[in-house]
């Protein structure tokens, strides 16, 4: 209710009236709910407000009321004189006219927004084969529908597919970005392939004619951090703050479990047991796996849902701190977390940031003698040669099987 941010009896009347008014009391319960502050919703509920005044002084209906309304009701407030021009500053009325458009929206109170292009038929086809029998996530699924849609916009439609046509898209793709992108176009394309093949739409010998992208097997090192510089990260985040105990749970996780970030972002509070001590994990191919949930993690994540968490409809262990709260979007808040704590530790973070505390959990537990099988166990992989990249930074084992390098000689 409005009377949450505002108790002058003039005040309300005033936000009550006009062609907004009547939706004003439950888009302040929807800014309580979303936990934004007294008074940025205070702010938002008077843009609200502006937003109708202005259209009845330029005679805009609620039908009417869409995002190109929103620009010339932007541009409205550089020369606006009406009453709600003297309070707040404009930031906060752009920022709360557009918030009090998606809750319309929400509400279907006025037409939803302009849609996204419709994707070609093959490809929502392709994306529910994937989703229903590889398991694949929403965001490898947005990464191959960009490349899968240039591809049907550059050589055109299945039929005309041919082991020139399609080697020329990948050579022409690939070269805009490097190895790691590249196999990602390549595997898009032969995953693409076989759900054609499936569907008798081409040839299986298409799927052979696709170049592989040279990589030479375990000649890289992984990314990790040494011990201590670990330890320096695990402390810096502010216990005496919510954000500070979200981000040790979060960090407590990746070092002690070598989860991914992913793992994080899709966490759900029904995947902690808290009598048996673990953790289930959604991995990738929608895999669940049980892990054991170390002492110091488990009482990080209690700490947090005890007094940090917001309290929203939401199952998700971790949430957005600043409104509107809901689950992390992205992997890449996890590693923003990372980064930040790597910040104030005074850490030089490899790439991957979030993935870099998984490879640096791996490195320690090869250099303590934990057998490589074991390893790859806790880190779910599911092939060896996986694992087996680890084998290269424990030193000390390497030690005793060099050999010694022989003694030059003239030729």
């Amino acid at each position: 209710m409005l009377e949450t941010y505002f108790e002058a009896a003039h005040t309300l009347a005033r936000l009550r009236s006009g062609a907004t008014g009547p939706f004003v009391d439950d888009f302040a319960d929807s800014l309580r709910g979303s936990g934004y502050s007294r008074s940025t919703g205070r702010e938002y509920l008077r843009a609200a407000a502006h937003v109708g005044a202005w259209m009845r002084l330029d005679g805009v209906s609620l039908d009417a009321l869409d995002d190109e309304a929103l620009e010339a009701f932007v541009e409205h407030l550089s020369a606006c004189s009406c009453f709600w021009r003297s309070h707040g500053n404009q930031i906060h009325a752009v920022g709360g006219a557009r918030r009090f458009l998606a809750y319309l929206r929400e509400r279907a109170a006025v037409p939803p927004g302009k849609r996204a292009p419709a994707l070609p038929q093959i490809v929502e086809e392709f994306e529910h084969w994937m989703r229903c029998h590889r398991g694949v996530t929403e965001s490898t699924l947005s990464v191959y529908r960009q490349i899968l849609v240039e591809l049907l916009e550059r050589v055109g439609s299945p039929d005309l597919f041919t082991a020139a046509t399609l080697r020329g898209f990948i050579s022409q793709r690939a070269s805009r970005c490097g190895r790691s992108r590249a196999k990602t176009v390549v595997n898009a394309v032969r995953m693409f392939l076989h759900h054609l093949v499936a569907l008798g739409l081409c040839g299986p010998p298409l799927i052979d004619a696709i170049p592989t992208i040279a990589e030479w097997r375990l000649s890289s090192l992984p990314r990790y951090l040494p011990a201590e510089d670990v330890e320096r990260i695990l402390v810096t985040p502010d216990l005496a703050t919510a954000v500070g105990r979200r981000d040790r749970a979060i960090l407590l996780l990746l070092v002690r479990l070598g989860l991914r970030a992913g793992d994080i972002v899709g966490l759900r509070l029904v995947d902690i047991d808290w009598e048996g001590g673990a953790l289930r994990v959604r991995g990738k191919g929608r895999r669940l796996s049980n892990l054991p949930l170390p002492q110091d993690a488990g009482d990080a994540i209690l700490a947090y849902l005890a007094d940090g968490r917001p309290a929203v409809d939401d199952d998700h262990v971790f949430l957005r701190t600043r409104a509107p709260n809901g689950k992390l979007r992205t992997s890449s808040a996890v590693s923003y977390i990372v980064k930040s704590a790597a910040r104030s530790a005074k850490v030089d973070m490899p790439r991957g940031r979030a993935h870099a505390l998984r490879h640096s959990m791996a490195t320690a537990l090869v250099r303590s003698g934990v057998p490589l099988p074991a390893v790859g166990a806790i880190l779910r992989h599911r092939s060896e040669d996986t694992t087996a990249i680890y084998a290269k930074v424990d030193v000390a084992a390497l030690r005793k099987v060099a050999q010694p390098w022989p003694l030059e000689v003239s030729p």
